[in-house]
């Protein structure tokens, strides 16, 4: 058994109590990152069963990592006084639900901050703590909330609309509650008060689909899907076949650039033009006169190179373009060996598990993995014994189905 005395003291958190309780993505990532820069995280899985998340094994490993598991029933009487308990010490409760969940059992803010009036709480739902009753206690995940907030309707082809994968809400989400967490921390450590944080996954997709919608709220225009995975509207910014069947992303950003490009593709008697002026902006907008026949001669231009030969040859013209990478490549890419962006640690069970290293990368308090995903209830008791519980007192908690720890009962 690891006791939380055994945690080595790195990163730029270290010292920072933080307990979340959630199963998914969105509610459990931000708590992650913090583990992965010093903090001391404890996540609280359910009494009879695993959270789902460990259903993802090679996942379940990589989003675990340097945490300590509590398995508590927190709704029960006994349980909820063991919490209350916990939050004394703790300066960060993450805890995601279906609508005010924890309100409806008894845990409310008020409750909390009676036991730590510093305490930040951030609360993740699907559509809020309140708002429309036919709403806010509806289910959610990641793909629904896509599609309410606009995002599903923005990706995609125009038969067809895509999903952001993978899970491109539970991850905006999830770092939304890692800043405003740390953001609302900074508050309360000079206050000494606490702040709860209404984190609802289809507002925070919502703004980060506001590029395109902002000229549908102000002019009324809604610009159709992705045409092939280009930009609606600009040009030169998308995915574009290779010769060899290899795929290009390419960012068409600058005026300098953009005139490099309309020279490589024979379009450079452009150049100087009333529509495309020397000292254009940056971008050059699909609706533009010769849009749609730019959009074909960059077509052409890439039909008529390799993905390796576009790629140097773009980079000579700090034109941003990069071929698309397979797993493979990424993990023997010589950028990515340089920069150690792929580690391996032991499981549990002692076996070697490959993953991302800790992002981003802190000079003077690095961020570091220090302990495989642990197993449920594995930290019941030493966690429990630190709140000054006896070993008694543990077990009884234990026969009643209160606690579980990963000792045979």
């Amino acid at each position: 058994m690891i006791d939380h005395s055994d945690m080595p003291i790195f990163g730029p958190l270290q010292g920072l109590k933080v307990v979340f309780s959630a199963m998914e993505v969105a509610g459990a990532f931000g708590p992650q990152m913090m583990a992965e820069w010093g903090a001391d995280v404890t996540w609280i899985e359910h009494v009879k069963h695993d959270d789902s998340l460990r259903v993802e094994r090679n996942y379940a490993e990589l989003d675990r990592r340097n945490e300590h598991s509590l398995s508590i029933n927190i709704f029960s009487d006994e349980g909820k006084e063991t919490f209350l308990k916990l939050m004394e010490s703790t300066d960060i409760l993450v805890e995601s639900s279906k609508g005010p969940s924890f309100a409806r059992h008894g845990i409310t803010d008020e409750l909390l901050w009676k036991h730590n009036k510093s305490l930040v709480i951030a609360h993740v739902t699907g559509w809020g703590l309140d708002g429309d009753e036919n709403t806010v206690n509806l289910p959610a995940y990641d793909l629904t909330t896509q599609a309410f907030s606009g995002y599903l309707m923005q990706n995609g082809t125009k038969e067809q609309p895509t999903p952001a994968f993978p899970y491109a809400a539970d991850y905006f989400t999830a770092l939304m509650v890692l800043g405003s967490s740390l953001a609302a921390l900074y508050r309360a450590q000079e206050s000494g008060e606490g702040e709860s944080i209404d984190v609802a996954m289809h507002e925070i997709i919502l703004r980060m689909g506001q590029y395109y919608m902002m000229d549908y709220f102000n002019d009324k225009v809604t610009y159709p899907r992705a045409n092939k995975g280009k930009d609606p509207i600009q040009i030169g910014c998308g995915v574009y076949k290779c010769k060899g069947g290899r795929y290009i992303a390419l960012e068409l950003v600058g005026a300098k650039q953009i005139k490099a490009m309309f020279n490589l593709i024979g379009m450079g008697n452009l150049i100087g033009t009333k529509d495309y002026p020397e000292d254009m902006p940056g971008s050059v907008r699909f609706d533009s006169p010769k849009g749609p026949q730019l959009e074909e001669k960059l077509d052409e231009y890439f039909l008529n190179k390799t993905a390796d030969e576009a790629e140097k040859e773009l980079a000579q013209y700090d034109i941003a373009a990069m071929r698309m990478m397979s797993y493979e490549e990424i993990e023997n890419h010589p950028h990515c060996l340089a920069r150690k962006d792929l580690i391996e640690w032991e499981t549990l069970q002692g076996k070697k598990c490959t993953g991302p290293n800790v992002f981003p990368k802190f000079k003077k308090n690095p961020g570091k993995v220090w302990r495989p995903m642990p197993a449920r209830g594995m930290d019941t008791e030493a966690i429990l014994d630190r709140l000054g519980y006896s070993e008694q007192h543990i077990r009884e908690l234990s026969r009643k189905g209160i606690i579980k720890t990963a000792q045979k009962e």
